[in-house]
């Protein structure tokens, strides 16, 4: 995996985050945090499951509860999210925080149309980002996927 350590949690390369931000900024973009890292599972694709999960460990100090602050207030919560990759695939979908598994979801049919029409398959690693897009307001909430 291409991601290096430091004191609180993993982070990715420097250059490979270098060609990740120029992708984003060419789609505008901002506010873009690297969030994590994931290796797809073949759960994260299952129709019936309409779900890809992230562990709070790896979510945990990082850029998605700062932009989605209202998951842990919430419980439950579903919260609208839009999904961008570099090759101009969008997608709505929700975001939800389950405080009895611990994990973090990314859920909805629309998780499932992002991943396959981003070619992302299981086996596939990941490198998530948060970010903004201008909406004429503060700023749309999305999840940008880098796949590798």
């Amino acid at each position: 995996m291409d991601v290096v350590g430091n004191m609180n949690r993993p982070r990715i390369h420097p250059a490979e985050e270098a060609r990740h931000r120029e992708a984003m900024d060419g789609l505008g973009v901002y506010d873009a945090s690297w969030a994590l890292a994931k290796q797809v599972g073949r759960s994260d694709l299952l129709p019936e499951q309409r779900r890809m999960l992230l562990f709070e460990k790896t979510v945990r100090g990082g850029p998605i509860p700062e932009l989605f602050p209202e998951l842990a207030e919430l419980g439950h919560a579903r919260i609208p999210v839009t999904l961008l990759d570099a090759g101009g695939v969008e997608e709505a979908a929700h975001i939800r925080y389950l405080p009895s598994s611990g994990t973090y979801r990314i859920i909805g049919s629309g998780w499932l149309r992002f991943a396959e029409e981003s070619g992302i398959s299981a086996g596939h690693r990941i490198d998530l980002y948060t970010c903004r897009r201008d909406d004429g307001g503060d700023g749309e909430r999305c999840l940008f996927f880098f796949r590798s």
